[in-house]
C-alpha cells in the first residue's frame, strides 16, 4: 500500500510562523481535507529535508538548468547532513561550477529544506488550488513551497 502526503514548508527555512499563526494554518488544513489521515505541525531547531518521495523526477543546476546526477546529489545530501542537522553549505556544480546550496537547486518534483512545516497524510483532496494555497500563505505570514510526497 503507498501513502501521500501534502506537505508545505516556508521558501525561507529559516523561517518560523508564530504559534498563533501554525495552529490556524493546521485548523484550515483540517477544514480543507477532513479526511485526512493525520495532519501533524513539524517544528525543528534544525533545518530538515522534506522530500517527494518517489515523485523526484530530476535536480537540476540553477545556474545553467544542465541535470544534476542523482549520485552527485545524494553525496552532498549526505556531506551536508552532520550532527543531525542540514548546513546547506556551499557546493560547486558539476556542470557549471556555479556555488549553490542544497536549497538552491531546482526539484521536479518541488522539496526543500525547512525549519518548521506542516503536512497531510492521505488528504485524499489532490493538488491543493491556488486560492488554497494563497490562504496558507496569508496564514502563515510568509511565501511557501507545496510539496507532494509519494511513497
Amino acid at each position: 500500500m503507498s501513502d501521500n502526503w501534502i506537505a508545505i514548508i516556508p521558501r525561507d527555512p529559516f523561517f518560523v510562523p508564530d504559534e498563533s499563526r501554525r495552529e490556524s494554518a493546521l485548523t484550515h488544513f483540517h477544514r480543507i481535507a477532513p479526511e485526512s489521515d493525520e495532519i501533524s505541525i513539524k517544528l525543528s531547531d534544525h533545518l530538515q529535508f522534506f522530500d517527494c518521495g518517489s515523485n523526484l523526477i530530476s535536480v537540476t543546476c540553477p545556474s545553467c538548468d544542465g541535470e544534476i546526477e542523482v549520485e552527485w546529489w545524494q553525496d552532498r545530501m549526505d556531506e551536508d547532513y552532520r550532527e543531525k542537522k542540514f548546513r546547506l553549505e556551499k557546493y560547486i556544480t558539476p556542470c557549471c561550477s556555479a556555488s549553490v546550496s542544497l536549497a538552491d537547486l531546482k526539484y521536479d518534483w518541488p522539496q526543500g529544506f525547512a525549519k518548521f512545516g506542516i503536512d497531510a497524510m492521505n488528504p485524499n483532496i489532490g493538488e491543493l488550488s491556488d486560492s488554497q494555497k494563497a490562504e496558507f500563505e496569508e496564514l502563515l505570514g510568509t511565501k511557501l513551497m507545496f510539496i507532494y510526497q509519494h511513497i
